[in-house]
């Protein structure tokens, strides 16, 4: 283990996400989000060798409100949008998983268990996805997507605020 290989990727995690966060807070309010300071995520997962797998030590992270949060693990730079199970719409699902190829999507209550996962049901339709979501009990759905990095995290996240606002999934 080359410490620091480590102290310096650790850096980049950081830094990257206090400027991504530094830009989105002058850039989001226009368009109705408020966007939250960068905080210290504890008890986070990662999808490893094919697992979720828990992370005890933190990662940076911060909240978009409503419903958004941003942040960077060892694996990657993500978002995670919550949304309720009655505006999740087939048409939404085909779109989200074009434009976001590597995602996840999973239960808030249950979220160790998928309802899609990109690196193990990539040939499953979106008919089959909501199909999934609404035998579920599950009220509210995280809807995750994974970028290699900081810049390809900022386009996601204003490709999802236009989608999303299109197909009316926040609760502005």
């Amino acid at each position: 283990m080359n410490v620091r290989e480590i102290h310096e990727f650790l850096n980049r995690m950081w830094e990257s996400i206090f400027t991504l966060n530094e830009e989105l807070k002058a850039e989001l309010p226009e368009k109705g989000f408020k966007v939250e300071d960068v905080e210290e995520a504890f008890g986070a997962y990662i999808f490893l060798d094919g697992e979720w797998v828990r992370m005890d030590y933190p990662h940076p992270a911060f909240e978009i409100k409503p419903q958004i949060e941003v942040g960077v693990t060892p694996e990657s730079y993500y978002f995670v949008v919550a949304i309720p199970k009655d505006r999740i719409s087939e048409e939404f699902l085909a779109l989200f998983l074009e434009l976001f190829p590597r995602s996840f999507i999973y239960g808030a209550q249950d979220f160790l268990s998928d309802v899609y996962n990109w690196r193990e049901d990539e040939k499953t339709s979106p008919r089959e996805i909501l199909q999934r979501i609404k035998d579920s009990d599950e009220k509210i759905f995280q809807f995750e997507a994974d970028f290699e990095s900081v810049e390809e995290l900022k386009k996601g996240l204003l490709e999802l605020i236009e989608t999303g606002k299109r197909f009316e999934i926040f609760e502005l």
